[in-house]
């Protein structure tokens, strides 16, 4: 069963809509789900690593929580913030299964570090910290060995690469695929040759930012890029991977009510949520009482 929660992760990235959206979505949809709130820690100020400490101390909560989920047996659906987020829940994933595989669907690859950032945003190292690249604190959450091997990984949607960014895909020999190599080459033959990829492996982690979408049908994000999957696209990407692949744990990120409009994003969201529970007991979104009892973070 699906065990769905979230967190408002802001710090990452500092737009204040991401504050609200998990509240927006759990009022105007009646949602009903368990969320691990933000940390605030007093901060160093550090130009090339915003909101250091809040992110941390917030990534190592749902790290927690992600890693209790697993252990109960459920699989984790994470609605997140920014990405910079699912430090803690791909840190908290990879503590249960080794050698975990990572699908990246998203217009940014979130592989910089502080010594290549451009605008100290966390949000965009992700990536590189679950591969134990970087600032430490980030690096060593639950455990201190990277949580990820660079061949592990496909990226899908890449429209928005930093120069230092690309220097470390190539590198690594990270698997990616950019927009254009998705419309040039047909998205088929592209989830085809990542399943291909990653099927020896016996555990994958989804990680889905909304910007890889085309910001023209879902405006609310923190960091439209142009270009972008349709919902269509995005509705066959999940179903190959979670019928083809041994998926564990997935993330839904960068929802950000303050930039959408006529809750077209919002709406899409709800959809998507609810067509990937499909299936699942009509209370998904309310944790059972095991849940709601054993697994309540100890700061509620």
């Amino acid at each position: 069963m699906y065990s769905i929660y979230g967190c408002p992760m802001h710090y990452g990235v500092g737009d204040e809509g991401l504050m609200y959206s998990l509240d927006y979505l759990q009022q105007r949809y009646d949602l009903k789900i368990p969320i691990v709130p933000e940390i605030t820690v007093p901060e160093k100020d550090l130009p090339n690593l915003k909101h250091l400490g809040s992110v941390v101390a917030t990534c190592w909560a749902i790290a927690k929580y992600q890693h209790h989920v697993i252990r109960h047996g459920d699989t984790p659906l994470f609605i997140a913030g920014d990405h910079s987020a699912v430090i803690g829940s791909i840190s908290g994933t990879s503590a249960n299964y080794e050698n975990l595989g990572l699908i990246w669907i998203d217009a940014h690859s979130d592989i910089n570090t502080d010594e290549t950032t451009v605008t100290g945003n966390i949000h965009g190292m992700p990536v590189s910290a679950l591969l134990g690249m970087g600032e430490k604190s980030l690096t060593n959450i639950l455990t201190p060995e990277p949580k990820l091997r660079p061949e592990n990984i496909v990226m899908l949607g890449l429209r928005d690469v930093d120069p230092p960014e690309q220097e470390i895909l190539d590198r690594l020999h990270i698997k990616y695929y950019t927009w254009d190599d998705i419309r040039h080459r047909g998205l088929n033959v592209c989830l085809k040759e990542s399943v291909q990829y990653l099927s020896h492996l016996s555990a994958v982690h989804l990680s889905f930012d909304i910007d890889s979408m085309d910001p023209r049908l879902m405006p609310g994000v923190s960091v439209p890029v142009a270009g972008g999957f349709n919902p269509k696209e995005v509705y066959q990407i999940f179903s190959v991977f979670i019928r083809q692949l041994p998926i564990v744990a997935m993330d839904i990120v960068e929802f950000n009510m303050a930039h959408d409009v006529n809750s077209i994003t919002s709406d899409f969201l709800i959809r998507l949520i609810y067509h990937l529970l499909e299936g699942n007991e009509k209370d998904t979104f309310l944790y059972s009482s095991r849940h709601s009892q054993d697994m309540k973070p100890a700061y509620y």
